[in-house]
């Protein structure tokens, strides 16, 4: 029980008399205080009433009373409960000395009936105050036998438990603006103290726990606050919200305790359970990122990537600005990646890879590894010109793909060797110089603004086909020439930017 619910444990025991008691005595002087002295004195009865032992209803009735009869009674009355009550007594003192119990001075003696008649005169007057406290205002007829020196104010018209309670609310609403959960809570006790069934009371009540739930899950108390929702629920045992706070809040509560004790699979379950049911709880995402961060980390450690995975996603999903989350997510793709490389399941591992790089793109053995699986699944197209013995290979990756005889330039018109890519393709080129068209041309280098390339046999302006019977040796003015069928292929084959390497 919290330090506020032990100091309001006295108003909360129901139907205890003494309690109800200190709940009337506290609103009397709330009453008292802002002037309706009336229902405060209506209260102070209720309470002498209630427990006749309680010395400071009396005591409060004393001071509030008008009448110096009334008074000194009141304070004979917390004398006797209480004989060492140094504020009674001093009263007591100060209003008349016979009644504080001290010596009066030597008077001539009355007659006795003269005695007989003042007997009678303060037995009808404790009869009349005995009435009050019990029935209320005594009858007319008997009140005009009591001493009436000074008239007596109007009595205001009888206010219901509710419109009593209703003198508190603004303090109420004081103290939850101030966020005075305490005062609030005190506040509520003595309105439910006065009329507990009123539907308003009753509903500020709960409005009341529920701030003060919400506010000690907001500063890590979420174990004091469940208390308050179940007070909301006593109250109002079907509202939805304070059904959903203590739910959550007993999920929140089993979970941090499953995480405490390493039961991580547990712990994720039931905060990810809340947490989808209350995404904004106070301190539930933390939680559950770290039970589902805890979950992955031991599947990490036996190697278990698909377990460590699926526990680091869910965490990086709940909390994806989470650094650490992500580099452990990264480093299980990571793994999972090679080892399925490994395996030669090389598509699954390139989706791996790739899923590590987009997390953390400066992974360099990531890169690495998905370099590898992408030459392989997608080997590099390659083009290999040996001048040396006029032959043409087309490569993908390393695995040769087509083999042929080609024809490169004449001594002196020579083709450059070096390192090229295919930088446009023709269906039919036009050389204005030669004045012949070069089918499927494939452009890879420049000569000044003369470009060289591979493509068919050439065709001069009458149809005839050059070089035909020269594959195989040197015949051109520089460019790599193929028999129509092989350039045909190559041309489809090839993609611009595709690599050439012409060497001899």
């Amino acid at each position: 029980m919290s330090r506020q619910a032990e100091g309001l444990h006295r108003f909360r025991t129901g139907n205890d008399a003494k309690n109800l008691a200190q709940v009337q005595l506290e609103g009397a002087r709330v009453l008292a205080r802002q002037g309706d002295v009336e229902q405060a004195r209506r209260l102070l009865r209720a309470a002498a009433q209630d427990d006749p032992a309680c010395a400071d209803a009396w005591l409060e009735l004393a001071r509030l009373a008008t009448d110096p009869v009334e008074r000194k009674m009141y304070l004979l009355r917390v004398v006797s409960l209480e004989p060492g009550n140094a504020r009674a007594r001093s009263e007591l003192a100060r209003l008349g000395p016979s009644l504080a119990g001290e010596r009066r001075a030597p008077r001539r003696a009355r007659p006795r009936w003269h005695v007989g008649v003042l007997a009678l005169a303060v037995l009808v007057a404790f009869l009349a105050l005995a009435a009050a406290l019990v029935w209320g205002p005594v009858d007319s007829s008997l009140a005009r036998l009591l001493p009436t020196a000074t008239p007596a104010p109007t009595p205001t018209p009888t206010r219901t438990p509710g419109e009593v309670a209703a003198q508190f609310y603004p303090q109420l609403d004081a103290a939850l603006a101030a966020e005075n959960w305490g005062r609030a809570l005190e506040i509520v006790a003595i309105v439910q103290g006065l009329d507990p069934t009123n539907d308003e009371v009753r509903a500020r009540a709960r409005d009341t726990h529920m701030q003060v739930g919400r506010s000690l899950v907001s500063s890590g108390q979420a174990g004091e606050a469940l208390g308050h929702f179940e007070e909301a629920l006593v109250l109002f045992p079907g509202n939805a919200e304070a059904l959903r706070w203590r739910e959550v809040t007993r999920s929140y509560l089993d979970g941090t305790a499953a995480l405490a004790a390493g039961d991580w699979a547990a712990a994720a379950g039931t905060l990810a359970e809340a947490h989808d049911r209350m995404p904004d709880y106070p301190g539930l995402e933390a939680a559950v990122t770290e039970a589902y961060r805890k979950l992955g980390t031991a599947a990490a450690g036996s190697d278990d990537w698909t377990s460590a995975i699926d526990a680091l996603s869910e965490a990086n999903r709940r909390s994806p600005d989470d650094r650490q989350v992500v580099d452990l997510l990264a480093d299980a793709y990571r793994e999972r990646g090679i080892a399925l490389h490994e395996q030669g399941d090389l598509e699954s591992a390139r989706t791996d890879l790739e899923a590590a790089l987009a997390l953390r793109p400066d992974d360099a053995q990531a890169q690495e590894h998905l370099d590898r699986v992408m030459y392989i699944l997608f080997p590099p197209k390659r083009i290999e010109i040996n001048i040396s013995t006029q032959r043409f290979y087309a490569w993908e990756g390393d695995t040769l793909i087509y083999e042929f005889l080609t024809s490169t330039g004449l001594p002196g018109r020579d083709t450059a060797a070096g390192h090229y890519q295919v930088l446009d393709k023709i269906p039919m080129a036009h050389s204005d110089v030669w004045q012949l068209d070069m089918p499927y041309w494939l452009g890879i280098y420049y000569v000044g603004n003369i470009e060289n390339g591979i493509h068919a046999l050439p065709i001069r302006p009458d149809g005839t086909v050059m070089w035909g019977g020269l594959l195989g040796q040197k015949a051109s003015y520089g460019c790599i020439i193929l028999s129509t069928e092989a350039a045909q292929i190559i041309y489809n084959w090839a993609e611009v930017g595709t690599e050439v390497d012409i060497h001899y």
